[in-house]
């Protein structure tokens, strides 16, 4: 099937074909013994592509018993609700600070059309997931696919009700957004609004690091060799994207002229990962830091 790749015996990665772009936004699937889990779901565009890559690999919609979810923005679990209807057997695991928008996204579709403006056809929709579908994480837990573990672990910052998840037995990490996006072989931040927190960042970086994991598995874009650099590296970048933009508010008479001065400068647009067209991201990710610095950061 096009789009999805093999990384190892028992998980392969799906490209969902994010926003009409190729290698922007992946769903990995797990399959261990007869069981099957899905980490991210994409948006609900993605959710044939989804269901086709299972029927592809012979896995039985009965067989996934568990979709992880990084966290709950819509380029990450906004097809979750579409897909529960096709996966009888499906819990979902996703933070406790999540699910209440989960079972009600109404709020949520609010707030990522306030942050994204004219893209927010691109993220699709969300439909409402099952109370009883749900099992919330609010600490580190550990739940089993078949023989692997898999560990959820709170890694807030990027959002507060993020989660990472770790598999012991290969130490690969599912980074979600708490480690950047990874494209092209550059990090980029990704610090929407309204909850990006840069310290909760940084020590969320730092408590994945103490894993030592031997690959990180990006959603934004799959999976990566040396986690140790990348994990240290961008929490460098996450201190100088702040310091940049604290420094350009503190000089501005107003932060719509700071952001008209981001947006022109060379070394931010440089983070405007589809180049121009993806001006509107840069401009949300800038409005995250914003309103970080407005509450007293």
């Amino acid at each position: 099937m096009k789009g999805l790749r093999k990384l190892r015996e028992g998980l392969w990665l799906l490209d969902t074909g994010q926003f009409g772009l190729p290698r922007l936004g992946g769903v990995y699937i797990l399959r261990s013994g007869d069981e099957a889990a899905l980490i991210e779901t994409g948006t609900s565009l993605a959710a044939p592509t989804v269901l086709g890559a299972l029927d592809a690999l012979g896995i039985a919609r009965e067989g996934v018993r568990k979709i992880f979810l990084t966290h709950i923005h819509l380029d990450h679990g906004g097809g979750v609700g579409v897909l529960v209807r096709e996966l009888p057997e499906a819990t979902v695991v996703v933070h406790e600070r999540g699910a209440k928008h989960l079972v009600d996204p109404s709020r949520l579709l609010a707030s990522v059309k306030e942050a994204v403006g004219e893209r927010f056809p691109l993220y699709g929709t969300a439909e409402p997931v099952p109370r009883e579908r749900i099992d919330p994480v609010g600490n580190e837990r550990t739940f089993r696919v078949g023989e692997e573990e898999v560990s959820a672990i709170p890694t807030p910052g990027h959002a507060p009700h993020h989660l990472c998840f770790y598999l012991p037995r290969t130490g690969e990490l599912f980074t979600g957004d708490a480690a950047g996006l990874y494209l092209g072989g550059k990090l980029y931040p990704t610090t929407p609004p309204p909850s990006f927190d840069l310290e909760r960042a940084v020590e969320s970086l730092q408590r994945v690091s103490l894993l030592r994991p031997r690959r990180l598995l990006y959603t934004h874009f799959g999976p990566a060799e040396e986690p140790g650099r990348l994990l240290r590296e961008y929490g460098e970048v996450l201190e100088w994207w702040v310091g940049k933009i604290k420094a350009v508010r503190d000089s501005a008479p107003s932060e719509e002229e700071a952001m008209k001065r981001l947006l022109a400068d060379p070394e931010v647009a440089a983070y405007a990962h589809d180049g121009d067209k993806d001006m509107e991201e840069l401009a949300m990710n800038i409005r995250g830091v914003l309103v970080y610095l407005g509450r007293g950061k």
